[in-house]
């Protein structure tokens, strides 16, 4: 329970900081200038480019903003996070800050909705649906099903084979916590902490893209991997992942009932 509560205090501290919001009208004017971006929002990246220009795009976005110093500037310090900061380096909540910007911008280009309303995120569902791109970053199993599942193309299907009440009580909720923990147990462990912290020093407030592209490259490979997968209307792939969800879902509620 208190790694739970301490990883939601640190979320709430990353979520809060200047540069990380991501508006989804803006980041396609800004990231294709030489498009017809009215048309773009219209329709949606899938089908303005096409599959494998989509793809290509998405190298290219990951590429940048690994290789790039952050234009996200964390120099005045962490909102409401002072008394974290202690336990919690500050170079790893920034880390996490542009992993989650990063994120956003691969949740968009492949055709999620807009999550934030003015400065907040829009609904509860939008922090959760940042908590599950963190868990499918890091390598969470089931994070990537749920993210295909609750896509528009898949999700009326698998309600048909799942009803929306016990989706959320035994798997959606259950596999959030899930993350929460996993995440938890990495920052409050150190190791991962003290490996960023080695290779992501605090340059002028800002993050090294360039010196965290070992890092983040990856965990931003397997968040496209699993968003490219639900474009796709695969009845197997459904198949599998609600297998996937049904085991995860029971094997929580079993570990609830141990306790």
């Amino acid at each position: 329970m208190q790694t739970t509560k301490l990883t939601h205090t640190i979320l709430d501290v990353i979520l809060k900081m200047p540069g990380l919001k991501v508006n989804r009208e803006e980041f396609f004017r800004r990231s294709f200038p030489k498009e017809d971006t009215e048309r773009l929002i219209e329709i949606g990246p899938a089908g303005y480019f096409g599959q494998a220009e989509l793809e290509k795009r998405a190298a290219q976005l990951i590429q940048n903003a690994t290789l790039r110093s952050s234009a996200m500037s964390f120099a005045a310090g962490i909102p409401g996070g002072l008394a974290i900061a202690a336990t919690i380096p500050a170079d790893t909540t920034q880390f996490y800050a542009v992993v989650l910007r990063l994120a956003q911008e691969l949740g968009y280009l492949y055709g999620r909705e807009e999550l934030w309303s003015n400065q907040e995120l829009a609904t509860k569902k939008g922090r959760e649906t940042l908590i599950l791109y963190l868990g499918a970053m890091l390598g969470v199993s089931g994070t990537g099903a749920m993210l295909r599942v609750l896509s528009s193309k898949l999700s009326a299907r698998a309600l048909e084979r799942i009803p929306q009440k016990a989706l959320e009580q035994t798997i959606y909720y259950p596999l959030i916590r899930k993350v929460a923990t996993f995440f938890g147990a990495k920052i409050t462990k150190g190791t991962f902490a003290r490996g960023v912290s080695k290779i992501v020093p605090v340059l002028g407030g800002a993050v090294a893209g360039g010196i965290t592209y070992a890092t983040m490259k990856p965990m931003a490979r397997r968040l496209q991997k699993e968003l490219a997968a639900g474009l796709t209307d695969n009845p197997d792939l459904l198949e599998h992942d609600l297998i996937e969800l049904k085991q995860i879902g029971s094997a929580e509620h079993s570990q609830d009932h141990r306790k």
